[in-house]
């Protein structure tokens, strides 16, 4: 019987969010028994809310080697199941009857989502009970503050300069959707530079610096009709509400990113033979996001 359970979560929250339904089908299989996750400092205020999650513990990879030895140690023996989705020594140093297998051989195609539920394939069955994510009183106020109607939640820009659709283009679908569809504008305080007077037009409601990753839990699943995005977390949020995605695509790959939602489309230029190439820079002007603003646009209308 497996009465507690440890998952050594990833460290950052894009792979977190695509990891999230190793927790949904753990839960769904051992409905009773104790979770903890193993946490970042990057992840621990976001996983700590997850009502599939009973206790969270901290390790931080700044740690030198004996305080990650002395955190292993203090671990050994209390779990019966260890779900170890960063490949880590920690399952041999832990000592759980049950674990997830070191060798781990995946196709180059497979979506990073099918790889994380691959590796508890023989330790779970395939019900799925989601976690939602508590949010306090105050912070739901917050969210209600805005006074948001069912809109189309634009998030396209990301740390990766690569990664962002082509500020000009965006103008265009902006100005192209907001007559028929309300907009809201997501994105971290750094990426305001890129998004302009694109913030300041009418029709168009800005959160940008204004939420936490919990916060778009409650956002997207409450009120977005449809999610247009690029590579990144806010994209792993949409897809895992189910919610209808266009993506667009450029040097990392749709099979492996890309969106898993029941309504979706990925956009991207087929005709790009480096794409995609994962790399962090480009001597061909980032050719492969410079999506036509009309495909999006009919992207976005045919999925509403």
């Amino acid at each position: 019987m497996v009465k507690s359970i440890i998952i050594n979560f990833p460290t950052n929250i894009g792979d977190v969010i695509l990891s999230l339904p190793v927790l949904d089908r753990l839960r769904g299989t051992y409905q009773e028994s104790k979770i903890t996750a193993i946490v970042s400092v990057h992840t621990r205020d976001f996983l700590i809310r997850n009502r599939n999650i009973d206790e969270v513990v901290l390790f931080d990879k700044t740690w030198k080697i004996r305080q990650k030895m002395r955190f292993s140690l203090s671990l050994r023996g209390k779990y019966d199941l260890m779900v170890d989705l960063k490949n880590s020594f920690l399952p041999v140093i832990m000592g759980s009857r049950i674990r997830t297998p070191f060798i781990r051989m995946f196709k180059k195609d497979m979506h990073a989502c099918l790889r994380y539920l691959a590796l508890i394939r023989n330790i779970s069955g395939t019900e799925e009970k989601k976690g939602a994510f508590v949010l306090n009183k105050q912070e739901i106020e917050k969210c209600e503050s805005y006074k948001l109607l069912p809109s189309v939640f634009v998030a396209c820009s990301s740390r990766s300069a690569l990664k962002r659709y082509h500020y000009d283009n965006l103008v265009r679908v902006i100005y192209g959707l907001r007559k028929s569809y309300h907009i809201v504008v997501l994105g971290q305080e750094s990426d305001a530079s890129y998004y302009g007077d694109i913030l300041r037009m009418d029709g168009v409601i800005s959160l940008v610096g204004k939420t936490k990753i919990s916060d778009l839990f409650y956002l997207i699943g409450n009120y977005a009709r449809l999610v247009l995005c690029v590579d990144s977390s806010i994209l792993h949020i949409s897809s895992y509400l189910n919610k209808p995605t266009v993506a667009i695509f450029g040097p990392t790959s749709h099979k492996v990113y890309g969106p898993r939602s029941d309504k979706s489309i990925v956009l991207r230029k087929d005709n790009i033979k480096c794409a995609p190439c994962g790399k962090s820079q480009c001597n061909f002007d980032i050719e492969c996001m410079k999506i036509e603003p009309d495909k999006v646009i009919e992207a976005v209308r045919q999925l509403i």
